[in-house]
């Protein structure tokens, strides 16, 4: 299994209450209409940071993936005409300037 952990800011100008609303009632229901493949997709909104000022950004964002093969038929799909829509959205509300993401295999421990 592989997953993508997204560490996203809000655009300037955006509360976080505009950014949490946005990203739940309109881009995660185009994600999961658009994309093929996603095992699993969690937003974990945050709330603050305890042993910092702020974390500079506003949500890390989880997408599991059954393997790299599903993985790379999503991405393949969000660069297409497709995956326009979700692109444009992004515009709207995240800051590109500040995104940070990870491809990553997950290890648990139980």
């Amino acid at each position: 299994m592989v997953k993508v952990i997204a560490l996203i800011a809000r655009k300037p100008g955006l509360s976080r209450e505009e950014f949490r609303r946005h990203y739940e009632e309109v881009h995660a229901p185009l994600v999961l209409r658009t994309l093929p493949g996603i095992r699993r997709y969690v937003r974990n909104h945050v709330i603050g940071a305890p042993l910092s000022e702020g974390p500079g950004f506003d949500c890390i964002t989880e997408v599991w993936y059954d393997s790299m093969q599903d993985y790379k038929a999503s991405m393949a799909v969000w660069g297409q005409e497709a995956g326009r829509p979700i692109r444009e959205d992004e515009d709207t509300f995240l800051d590109r300037s500040r995104l940070a993401l990870f491809l990553v295999e997950e290890e648990v421990s139980t």
